[in-house]
């Protein structure tokens, strides 16, 4: 029998068989361990509780009451106003707000003149974000932390006000259900309510408020003033203040001064108290007679009576000038600043040479810029915030601060020459996409998918360029640099030579 005629073969061979389908394969999907929350938990040791409401409060590990003192010293101290001072000139150099390369042009234009017209509102007694920009910075300095609230109007369309809270009025607490820290201000008394009078802590919400430490090494949010380091040194140098017009009396002098006088005797039936009272009293008057006839430039007594010697302890006062500047250069390592800031001799003996100046100089524009970043993290999202309520839609903003200085600019724009360069090459060697293009050049996304025009990967033009330069500097270098004369005779013997050998081959063939 053939095979078609068994059932087997009579079920292939079926017209109404089913057509099998393409073969799915099945793909086991590797198990995702089970991830806990949190398990480490914060090293609090110095914490309250609030028994009336169930919050654990944590102190900061320093005393936050010396923040208002670092304040006024900053009013009245001239090392610690005009670190402040430059701090505050040399950080807020201008900034620029930049959006989504595919928002229309139009749109962008629009947002940021509504940016422009809303935050002149914003803050009393200041120019616009200008004004609030100078006091975030010094803010951080003096305190460690960027502490700020956007204020929402009423209507809750749009940012009424942007306030600044004294970050030493702040205090965080330990949230256990969420494992977070929550900020809450210490309200000494209520403006609004004259009854409630008394100190409060309120919790803030997080959505209006922003604190950005500006340094510290734990969990624990508070930033730490980095002008606290200064406070041991000013305190001694509030003490050599308050001898300094001791020293300024005697820089003259370089020295003390001595007077002495005949003892006058005791009157009869004068007692020995008021003998004594009338011998201290003569001192007095002598004292200020003499001190008064020394800022006159005259000094008067009588002959055998008073006796005047002057007594001289050192030739000069470089001993008094090494002291202060001594002081003052850990002072200006204090407040975290170099000692020429504040007009400190060397320095530690790097003020004179080109190498010490750029160290400073790179030094202080990373704690510009780490400034910088933290300011600009605020502004994006109150911007953000107040974009929003007003209607706009789009998906991400940041704030660019500009260059410090000129010869930062310039430096700049040299450093991005070559970054495009190399970025360039990359792409065109097939080692990087358009977009990675666009990423390493600190953009979201490319505006086209491909180069507007071609790209000179050789550099060849450029190269052309150098090269006629160089030639160019050696002609002239060439033409100005005289020859000897007994070298410019054997050039001439030479040619000659050979002129002659041309000569002599020439007849040669014509023979």
């Amino acid at each position: 029998m053939a095979f078609k005629d068994t059932k087997i073969g009579r079920f292939f061979n079926r017209k109404d068989k089913v057509e099998s389908g393409p073969v799915i394969q099945v793909i086991k999907k590797t198990a995702v361990p089970k991830l806990p929350q949190r398990i480490s938990r914060p090293q609090i040791t110095n914490y309250y509780q609030d028994i009336r409401n169930k919050v654990t409060f944590v102190n900061p590990d320093f005393i936050a009451e010396f923040i208002p003192i670092i304040r006024k010293i900053s009013y009245i101290n001239p090392d610690v106003g005009l670190a402040i001072n430059d701090m505050v000139q040399l950080t807020n150099t201008g900034h620029r707000i930049k959006f989504d390369p595919g928002i229309d042009a139009k749109q962008i234009d629009a947002m940021r003149q509504h940016i422009e017209d809303r935050q002149k509102e914003w803050g009393d007694g200041v120019d616009g974000m200008n004004g609030l920009i100078n006091k975030m910075v010094a803010q951080m300095y003096i305190s460690g932390a960027l502490s700020n609230e956007w204020v929402i109007t009423n209507s809750k369309k749009q940012i009424g006000n942007l306030v600044l809270v004294n970050p030493e009025t702040i205090l965080f607490s330990w949230n256990k259900k969420k494992l977070r820290f929550e900020p809450y201000q210490k309200q000494t008394f209520n403006l609004i309510d004259r009854k409630n009078v008394g100190e409060r802590i309120v919790k803030l919400n997080p959505n209006t408020y922003k604190y950005f430490a500006i340094n510290g090494d734990t969990e624990v949010p508070y930033g730490i003033p980095p002008f606290l380091t200064a406070m041991n040194s000013l305190s001694v140098q509030s003490d050599m203040d308050q001898n300094i017009k001791f020293i300024i009396k005697q820089l003259g002098l370089l020295g003390f001064f001595e007077a002495l006088l005949e003892k006058p005797e005791q009157n009869d039936g004068e007692s020995k108290d008021a003998y004594k009272a009338r011998l201290e009293k003569l001192l007095v008057d002598t004292k200020t007679a003499v001190q008064e006839g020394m800022g006159e430039g005259v000094m008067v007594g009588y002959k055998e009576d008073h006796e005047f010697t002057f007594n001289s302890t050192t030739k000069d006062l470089r001993g008094v000038q090494a002291l202060y500047e001594h002081n003052e250069i850990q002072i200006a390592n204090g407040l975290k600043i170099s000692p020429q800031f504040i007009g400190v001799g060397q320095g530690g003996g790097q003020t004179g040479t080109e190498t010490g100046l750029s160290i400073i100089f790179t030094k202080m524009l990373s704690q510009l810029t780490n400034i910088q970043k933290l300011i600009a993290a605020n502004l994006k999202f109150g911007y953000s915030l107040e974009l929003k309520l007003a209607g706009f839609k789009f998906q991400n903003l940041r704030v660019e601060f500009g260059p410090s200085t000129i010869a930062d600019d310039l430096k700049f724009q040299q450093a991005q020459e070559i970054k495009i360069r190399n970025v360039d090459n990359k792409y065109n060697m097939g080692v990087i996409s358009q977009q990675q293009k666009a990423d390493e050049l600190g953009y979201d996304k490319p505006d086209q998918k491909e180069p507007r025009a071609p790209i000179d990967d050789s550099g060849k033009e450029k190269q052309d360029r150098e090269k006629d330069k160089d030639a160019s500097d050696r002609k002239v270098r060439d033409k100005n640099k005289p020859q000897p004369k007994q070298k410019a005779q054997k050039a001439n013997a030479a040619e000659q030579i050979v002129d002659l050998i041309l000569d002599y081959i020439t007849l040669a063939k014509n023979e």
